[in-house]
């Protein structure tokens, strides 16, 4: 008599767990993605995302608090261009860009070209221990409703807006940037680098 136990067949048991998990991971991250653009923590489709800040048009006039517990507006910076970076420490991507491409840009160019880090729908103190970690000293403000953000038309994370010594929107970039990327983006947008 075979005593020989059938094998089952079909995708083992480790093989269904690792797709439950994968399955898990991409639904999170499309849900930061979705939180992401939306500023009331609401997730917005891509139907209801605010357009992106026409090249030319003035910057929003929204107040925001500075990490410092001041209260400013991107006019406060008109006669210098500006280079706003909207980041989360739950954003890897941002992560690297701040202290892989935006510690040392601006290590260089800060005394031509004012740089803001935009912290937006983030735990304060996971904010403030991803600034001491990364060492960036440029400014730092909170946007937690994601109200400038949108504004300014962003839809994904880490995201970059360039602002003219005279407060226009010059140009925006969606996505993580190298070092050399931000000064090329620098200089075409300020010709400065």
């Amino acid at each position: 008599m075979d005593t020989h136990t059938p094998q089952p067949t079909g995708p083992s048991l480790r093989n269904k767990v690792l797709a439950a998990l994968l399955a898990g991971a991409f639904v999170a991250a499309v849900a930061v993605v979705a939180l992401a653009g939306g500023g009331d923590g609401t997730p917005v489709d891509a139907g209801e995302a605010a357009p992106a800040a026409p090249a030319g048009t003035p910057a929003p006039g929204l107040a925001f608090t500075t990490f410092d517990g001041a209260t400013a507006t991107l006019a406060d910076y008109e006669g210098r261009p500006l280079v706003v970076n909207f980041w989360a420490s739950w954003c890897p991507s941002c992560i690297a860009e701040m202290s892989a491409a935006f510690r040392p840009v601006q290590e260089q160019l800060g005394d031509e070209v004012a740089f803001l880090g935009m912290n937006i729908q983030d735990d304060r103190s996971a904010a403030l221990r991803l600034v001491a970690e990364t060492g960036v000293e440029f400014d730092l403000a909170e946007d937690p409703r994601g109200d400038l953000y949108q504004a300014l038309g962003g839809l994904g994370m880490p995201f970059t807006v360039f602002i003219s010594a005279d407060g226009l929107v010059v140009a925006e970039h969606n996505g993580p940037l190298t070092e050399g990327q931000l000064a090329d983006r620098i200089e075409a947008a300020f010709g400065a680098a």
